[in-house]
């Protein structure tokens, strides 16, 4: 009995580890309330074709599908993994750290921080914007 309290413990901990949460979705469409953290994993967007939308101080990550569509805007932070025919528009301030598993394209605006990664490769600085080849 001792050992199985133990372990729900440990396992109660181990759940309180992470401050974000599932995005809203409507279908296939997701959006982050207003200044939260959101992890796609774990929602409809999860390895999944999704619109997400991170635009208003959000702090979004996880990995979405094929032709994946995020806007990461409004002061936001987005570490996202796309699948293949992905795209980001990082925008207003926002931050985006993008890894792609196949093609996929980010544009980034001048008051943005953007770094871009195709595959396995290292994130690397993007000024307007980049593209990994399929």
């Amino acid at each position: 009995m001792r050992i199985l309290s133990l372990a729900l413990l440990l396992l109660a901990f181990a759940a309180c580890g992470s401050d974000a949460s599932p995005p809203t979705c409507t279908g296939t469409s997701c959006a982050c309330e207003a200044g939260t953290a959101c992890d796609i994993d774990g929602s409809s967007c999860a390895g999944n074709s999704c619109t997400l939308s991170c635009t208003d101080d959000n702090t979004c990550s996880g990995t979405c599908g094929n032709s994946c569509s995020i806007d990461c805007s409004g002061g936001s932070t987005c570490t996202m993994t796309l699948g293949a025919s992905g795209s980001v528009s990082c925008s207003e301030g926002a931050t985006c750290d993008i890894r792609c598993n196949g093609s996929c394209s980010l544009s980034c605006s001048p008051d943005s921080t953007c770094r871009l990664a195709c595959g396995d490769g290292e994130l690397r600085p993007v000024e307007s914007g980049g593209s990994c080849p399929g």
